[in-house]
């Protein structure tokens, strides 16, 4: 599985050295897994207050209505492959967000004042803990609101809506899959792949992905109904497919 591991850490960790000086972004804190108790009687996961440098943050409980301006940022290639607050891989193509207080996994809308230009994204991760600043937007989301160059913009953010198909307990329903492994070979992939349903994983699945004009073929174990339960299946393949991550439908 050497093999496999090492091509798995060539997709999910394509690492670009220059990074615009706009771009500053000090990381996140590091709450428990997706689902994981923080003991009997107090808030799960990333909804418990979290001190970053003798600041501490209070999530709130419900995202309805909430709106705000000010200073949006973007984060990248230095956290690209890493994993986010809320235990999931970074991916800074695609239009997430990190912010301070709101639910994990909420939908919010942001507005470049100074253009005009709207995206959707959806909150993964906390952040950005830079005074003035209200939401580290990904590379995808930078782009969108035409702020990748300057690094920074003057934006208004509103939710859309709540955090969509949420338990009452703060699950997330799927499908996910766990990826355990990535070829350059397709039938290296293939044998894996009879290998995780043979173990039980009977919607296993290999796709496919090209990087830098190499084609990966990845494979997808699953499928899981929920986050909590991916992710327990993800934590129990871990000792034997290291760096194996969640992935949604």
């Amino acid at each position: 599985m050497a093999k496999s591991r090492s091509a798995g850490r060539v997709v999910v960790c394509v690492l670009v050295l220059a990074v615009l000086a706009g771009c500053s972004w000090s990381g996140t804190p590091s709450p428990p897994t997706p689902g994981q108790k923080a003991g009997h009687g107090k808030k799960r996961g990333t909804q418990r207050p979290y001190t970053i440098r003798g600041k501490t943050y209070y999530p709130i409980a419900s995202a309805d209505g909430f709106a705000e301006e000010g200073a949006a940022s973007w984060y990248g290639p230095n956290f690209h492959g890493k994993r986010t607050s809320c235990g999931e891989v970074y991916d800074m193509h695609k239009l997430t967000a990190a912010h301070k207080i709101l639910p994990m996994h909420t939908m919010i809308r942001v507005t470049n004042l100074d253009n005009g230009k709207s995206v959707v994204v959806r909150v993964n991760d906390r952040g950005p803990f830079v005074s003035g600043r209200i939401v580290d937007m990904s590379k995808a989301g930078a782009h969108a609101l035409g702020m990748h160059r300057a690094g920074t913009a003057r934006v208004r953010l509103e939710t859309v809506g709540g955090v969509p198909g949420l338990s009452s307990d703060g699950d997330l329903p799927g499908p996910f899959y766990v990826q355990v492994g990535a070829f350059v070979n397709k039938s290296n992939a293939e044998r894996l792949l009879s290998r995780m349903q043979r173990m039980g994983y009977r919607n296993s699945r290999i796709h496919y992905r090209e990087v830098d004009g190499q084609t990966f073929w990845r494979v997808h174990a699953g499928t899981f109904p929920t986050l909590v339960k991916a992710d327990r299946a993800r934590r129990k393949m871990d000792s034997e497919f290291k760096g194996a991550f969640i992935i949604a439908q």
